[in-house]
């Protein structure tokens, strides 16, 4: 009988059917409810991100619908770019599956519809092509990348002058042009639209001085694969060519996100070539070692969100639960259109409640319905999150309100009786 050996592919294969099977038993967060809105009305743009989440969303909702599974399809399967990528590259090729496979950003991140997906996609790709020196494919993922996030601009620069004797070479060029090529109807949108996404990008970096609280955070999602992630970001850079090219494709993104103290997924691409030497290098135990403690708090993460362990209102797995709710109980008014001070509430009630949903604007910060607008009407449903009896935002446009309704989300509990509250919501019937 024929020995069965445990291969990388059986390895990525199993992580992906796990997402899919995952990608319809939780609620969709705010913001992919929001980047959902952004595919019904497709663009080269939007106020908060470049295109792309918004693209994979509606190619996902077009073969399964408008549910959880169709939004999170692909950015699923775009998962699988990654582990292959680590597969490829990697001497211990298991062993980098297995590091990002364990990560929580990857092993709960990976069933969630965010710009990270479709970018770390692009980075494992560029990262692939960088090192086999396909400068075509090396171009393409750039652009994509930048169709992503806009950190994606970062690739060319970094992966390039890991070997700067490349840049008297043709090859880098070509990708030069290829990737702006790829990038260029988003420059036109912005500069179309005053270069709104651009800058508030730049505003949204210049408020982001939480350093501390952004390494703690990949400390804690590291767990212990902190020890030989470190030991690789402090010393990868006096490696061969080989190991430089991996170092740039990863120290450099995190050292900016710890300068300006970024939210916690802005590291996520760091990790695959991070993944890849550490897979490649001494002391594999260690890693092993890591991958055990990782894999187990993304274990017992997953239990927790699938059948909640404890109750706490700060939890943030409290951001899966609640939309549903919200949605259907404003439709049942079967009033619209319902306008909302974020677009949070307008994002999920437009999702879960199929109804049209608008923010009011200059009533909390600007978001992408600015950019569509609309005639006020003269009658209209108006939710906002519980205040208690604070002034209402909407009596700029609504003089007349009814006395509100209160719509509340419950985390299950193991005593059904026993729910608890985690999010209330105010419901009010305006007219002018």
């Amino acid at each position: 009988m024929a020995e069965l050996r445990l291969k990388p592919w059986h390895l990525i294969g199993l992580l992906v059917v796990v997402h899919l099977a995952l990608t319809g038993r939780f609620e969709l967060a705010e913001d992919e409810a929001y980047y959902w809105v952004w595919s019904r009305h497709l663009a080269w743009g939007f106020f908060d991100h470049p295109p792309a989440i918004a693209v994979i969303i509606r190619m996902g909702t077009e073969f399964l619908g408008d549910t959880e599974q169709g939004v999170r399809l692909v950015p699923v399967l775009l998962g699988i770019v990654p582990l292959a990528v680590a597969a490829a590259l990697a001497q211990d090729r298991i062993l980098a599956v297995a590091v990002l496979g364990a990560l929580p950003l990857f092993a709960l991140g990976g069933v969630i519809a965010t710009p990270d997906t479709p970018l770390v996609a692009a980075w494992a790709l560029a990262l692939w092509a960088r090192l086999e020196e396909r400068w075509v494919v090396f171009g393409i993922a750039c652009g994509l990348a930048m169709l992503s996030k806009y950190t994606g601009a970062l690739l060319w620069p970094c992966l390039v002058l890991a070997e700067p004797a490349r840049l008297r070479t043709r090859g880098p060029w070509i990708a030069f042009a290829i990737a702006a090529a790829v990038e260029m109807p988003n420059v036109i949108w912005n500069l179309q639209h005053d270069g709104v996404s651009w800058l508030w990008q730049l505003r949204h970096v210049a408020k982001s001085h939480h350093q501390l609280d952004f390494v703690g955070a990949q400390v804690g999602l590291a767990g212990l694969l902190i020890v030989p992630f470190a030991r690789f970001w402090f010393r990868g850079w006096r490696g061969d060519a080989w190991e430089r090219v991996l170092w740039a494709s990863s120290a450099p993104l995190l050292i900016l996100a710890i300068l300006v103290g970024g939210e916690a997924n802005w590291a996520a691409p760091a990790y695959v070539g991070a993944a890849i030497a550490i897979a490649s290098g001494e002391r594999p135990r260690l890693a092993w070692a890591g991958v055990g403690v990782a894999g187990a708090l993304s274990a017992l993460a997953l239990v927790h969100a699938l059948h909640p362990l404890f109750f706490h209102s700060k939890d943030p797995l409290n951001r899966l639960r609640g939309g549903r709710v919200l949605g259907e109980s404003v439709a049942a008014w079967g009033i619209s259109p319902v306008y909302t001070v974020r677009y949070q509430e307008a994002s999920l009630i437009a999702f879960y409640g199929k109804v049209e949903t608008r923010t009011l604007p200059d009533t909390d910060r600007m978001d992408q319905f600015d950019l569509w607008p609309a005639d006020v009407p003269a009658h209209a449903l108006f939710v906002r999150d519980d205040r208690g009896n604070a002034p209402l935002q909407s009596d700029r446009f609504f003089p007349q309100h009814s006395e509100p309704n209160l719509v509340v989300a419950f985390a299950p509990t193991e005593d059904p009786t026993r729910d608890e509250p985690i999010k209330s919501w105010q419901v009010y019937e305006v007219w002018k």
